[in-house]
Protein backbone atom coordinates (compact mmCIF):
# COMPACT_ATOMS: atom_id res chain seq x y z
CA UNK A 1 0.00 0.00 0.00
CA UNK A 2 2.87 2.49 0.62
CA UNK A 3 3.77 4.42 -2.34
CA UNK A 4 0.46 3.62 -3.81
CA UNK A 5 -0.74 6.59 -6.38
CA UNK A 6 -3.85 4.56 -7.06
CA UNK A 7 -5.29 3.53 -11.11
CA UNK A 8 -5.82 7.69 -12.15
CA UNK A 9 -9.44 7.89 -13.49
CA UNK A 10 -8.56 11.45 -15.67
CA UNK A 11 -8.98 9.65 -18.74
CA UNK A 12 -12.83 8.81 -17.93
CA UNK A 13 -13.40 12.32 -17.07
CA UNK A 14 -12.93 11.92 -13.56
CA UNK A 15 -10.93 14.26 -11.27
CA UNK A 16 -10.17 11.02 -8.72
CA UNK A 17 -8.50 7.56 -8.26
CA UNK A 18 -8.96 4.29 -7.13
CA UNK A 19 -7.01 3.69 -4.19
CA UNK A 20 -6.76 0.14 -2.42
CA UNK A 21 -7.55 -0.02 0.96
CA UNK A 22 -7.75 -3.03 2.58
CA UNK A 23 -9.17 -4.02 6.03
CA UNK A 24 -13.05 -4.54 5.59
CA UNK A 25 -12.01 -6.69 2.76
CA UNK A 26 -8.59 -7.84 1.92
CA UNK A 27 -9.84 -6.44 -1.84
CA UNK A 28 -11.72 -3.13 -0.86
CA UNK A 29 -11.47 0.17 -2.93
CA UNK A 30 -11.80 3.37 -2.60
CA UNK A 31 -12.57 6.61 -4.71
CA UNK A 32 -10.86 9.61 -4.14
CA UNK A 33 -11.47 12.35 -5.85
CA UNK A 34 -9.63 15.35 -6.39
CA UNK A 35 -11.75 17.63 -4.32
CA UNK A 36 -11.05 15.25 -1.26
CA UNK A 37 -14.09 13.50 -2.07
CA UNK A 38 -13.51 9.75 -0.73
CA UNK A 39 -16.39 7.23 -1.26
CA UNK A 40 -14.98 4.30 0.80
CA UNK A 41 -17.60 1.86 0.89
CA UNK A 42 -17.80 -0.09 4.19
CA UNK A 43 -13.79 1.64 5.31
CA UNK A 44 -16.05 3.83 7.43
CA UNK A 45 -20.02 3.49 8.75
CA UNK A 46 -22.38 6.87 9.70
CA UNK A 47 -25.97 4.68 10.26
CA UNK A 48 -28.03 2.29 12.24
CA UNK A 49 -27.72 -0.42 12.96
CA UNK A 50 -23.79 -0.48 12.45
CA UNK A 51 -23.13 2.44 14.21
CA UNK A 52 -24.79 5.78 15.85
CA UNK A 53 -22.32 8.40 14.60
CA UNK A 54 -20.29 8.36 12.14
CA UNK A 55 -16.79 6.73 12.42
CA UNK A 56 -14.51 3.61 11.73
CA UNK A 57 -16.54 0.35 10.66
CA UNK A 58 -17.94 -2.11 13.73
CA UNK A 59 -16.62 -5.15 11.61
CA UNK A 60 -13.43 -5.84 9.28
CA UNK A 61 -11.38 -8.74 8.83
CA UNK A 62 -8.39 -6.67 9.90
CA UNK A 63 -9.23 -3.28 11.43
CA UNK A 64 -5.66 -2.75 11.74
CA UNK A 65 -5.51 -2.66 7.85
CA UNK A 66 -8.64 -0.36 8.06
CA UNK A 67 -6.52 2.27 10.66
CA UNK A 68 -3.60 1.67 7.62
CA UNK A 69 -5.67 2.51 4.75
CA UNK A 70 -7.43 5.03 6.47
CA UNK A 71 -3.75 6.87 7.58
CA UNK A 72 -2.86 6.46 3.53
CA UNK A 73 -6.46 8.40 2.30
CA UNK A 74 -6.02 11.22 4.65
CA UNK A 75 -2.30 11.54 3.89
CA UNK A 76 -3.64 11.95 -0.07
CA UNK A 77 -6.12 14.50 0.96
CA UNK A 78 -9.51 12.94 1.96
CA UNK A 79 -11.23 15.64 3.51
CA UNK A 80 -15.23 14.39 3.12
CA UNK A 81 -16.32 10.64 3.71
CA UNK A 82 -18.74 8.72 1.77
CA UNK A 83 -19.69 5.66 4.03
CA UNK A 84 -21.31 2.39 2.75
CA UNK A 85 -23.70 2.88 5.08
CA UNK A 86 -25.16 7.22 6.17
CA UNK A 87 -25.30 10.67 5.95
CA UNK A 88 -21.59 11.88 4.06
CA UNK A 89 -19.34 13.46 6.75
CA UNK A 90 -15.74 15.31 7.40
CA UNK A 91 -12.48 13.15 7.37
CA UNK A 92 -11.58 15.01 10.90
CA UNK A 93 -13.56 12.31 12.54
CA UNK A 94 -12.03 9.74 11.04
CA UNK A 95 -8.35 11.96 12.08
CA UNK A 96 -9.06 12.14 15.47
CA UNK A 97 -10.31 8.39 15.86
CA UNK A 98 -7.06 7.28 14.54
CA UNK A 99 -5.07 9.92 17.03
Amino acid sequence: MVGDEGLLLTDYGIPGRVIYTPGHTAGSLSVLLDSGDAFVGCLAMNKLPFRLSPGLPIFAEDIQKVKESWKHLLGLGAKTVYPGHGEPFSADIIRKALA
